[in-house]
């Protein structure tokens, strides 16, 4: 899911309808509203259910993107024929996914 606001988000992580959503990937632009420039922030997140832990951290930021189907297939079509630019793009939204998951859990600590 994406967010948007005219102010930096406070915070990494916000409680919200029984659910915790976790903020990543901040970015600034610059956008029109009404005939004006704005600095704006748009971000991605996801929607933790119970307990943050990394693993649902993870498994929420690849969701985003590839279904469990497709996941497995992506595996399966790299097991076939290795070097597939569709399998390398995977291992990169893992890394990074990894790497926002423990920065989160290390926040909490």
């Amino acid at each position: 899911m994406k967010g948007q606001s005219d102010i930096y988000p406070p915070q990494r992580i916000i409680k919200s309808a029984g659910k915790t959503q976790v903020i990543y990937d901040v970015v600034e632009i610059e956008k029109e509203i009404m005939n004006d420039l704005k600095t704006i922030y748009e971000w991605d997140f996801v929607e933790i259910e119970g307990e943050i832990t990394r693993a649902k951290i993870v498994d929420g930021i690849i969701s985003k993107v590839h279904t469990k189907d497709a996941e497995i297939a992506l595996i399966n079509n790299e097991l076939a024929s290795p070097g597939t630019e569709e399998y390398a793009n995977y291992q990169k939204l893992r890394t990074h996914a990894k790497e926002v998951a423990a920065e989160v859990v290390k926040n909490l600590e």
